[in-house]
């Protein structure tokens, strides 16, 4: 069998995925248009927090659960012996969990805002046009009363959201059972393990276990600031990291056995 992507494996793969989970997905998303709409009857504004985190949960949620195949042995026997490669089949895994998972949450809440705003205006007697607050980057916090946004809008959040399923994706092939409670277990637990590192860093380094605002304000001997670099430092991390787990995914796919 060649080795490489073949568009055809790729479009039977994407079709068998819908033909078996076609009733799940009318239902999801049926109820997902009903929660939009029940959070867009009395004002479609300042709800983006709560609509992104539906957007994680259930996103999540749906990655934690890509490859539950394996925790059964004749369903995982049943997935390694269709005719496909693996790098194949975690193409599509990628595709659905992130790209097609996102977009749907686009489709379903614009509806949903639109359908609740309307409802609202008709039996509430309201006013209020329609807005999707999910397209709109929210003030985060305020400074001497001004609204200060720190992200960048829908793209930040899809970033944040291929962030998340990458790990929990990766959770999904590496535990056999109770993949998101193990795979926030082991979230809390590395979280643990660099507040730790970080603290002893910091003691090592300055000779306390916080920075305060003029430590932080560090510069090079050309006048640039040192929270510049970090802030450059950071951004690699935080997009090198959803390859990084998507390839450390495949390597595991691969170390699954018939």
């Amino acid at each position: 069998m060649n080795t490489t992507l073949n568009t055809n494996r790729l479009g039977l793969l994407l079709k068998r995925f819908f033909v078996e989970n076609k009733q799940r997905e009318l239902t999801f998303w049926g109820i997902t248009i009903a929660v939009f709409t029940l959070m867009n009857l009395t004002n479609s504004s300042g709800k983006s927090f709560s609509i992104e985190m539906f957007l994680f949960i259930s996103g999540f949620i749906f990655a934690a659960q890509t490859f539950k195949v394996f925790s059964f042995t004749p369903g995982g026997m049943h997935y390694l012996l269709i005719p496909a490669t693996h790098l194949e089949k975690l193409t599509i895994t990628i595709l659905l969990s992130t790209f097609y998972f996102f977009l749907m949450i686009l489709i379903t809440y614009s509806i949903g805002a639109i359908l609740g705003t309307t409802i609202g205006n008709i039996f509430f007697d309201l006013h209020n046009p329609v807005q999707f607050a999910l397209f709109q980057s929210s003030p985060n916090y305020l400074v001497n009363g001004n609204a200060i946004h720190s992200n960048s809008g829908l793209l930040n959040t899809f970033i944040t959201f291929a962030g998340i399923q990458s790990i929990f994706m990766l959770g999904s092939v590496y535990f056999k059972r109770n993949a998101v409670g193990r795979t926030f277990l082991s979230i809390i637990l590395i979280c643990i393990v660099l507040v730790i590192f970080e603290v002893l860093l910091l003691k090592a380094t300055f000779g306390t276990y916080h920075l305060d605002g003029q430590m932080i304000n560090l510069t090079f001997s050309e006048g640039e600031n040192l929270s510049h670099w970090f802030e450059i430092a950071g951004n690699i991390i935080k997009y090198s990291l959803i390859p990084f787990f998507w390839v450390v995914t495949y390597f595991r796919l691969t170390e699954k056995e018939v």
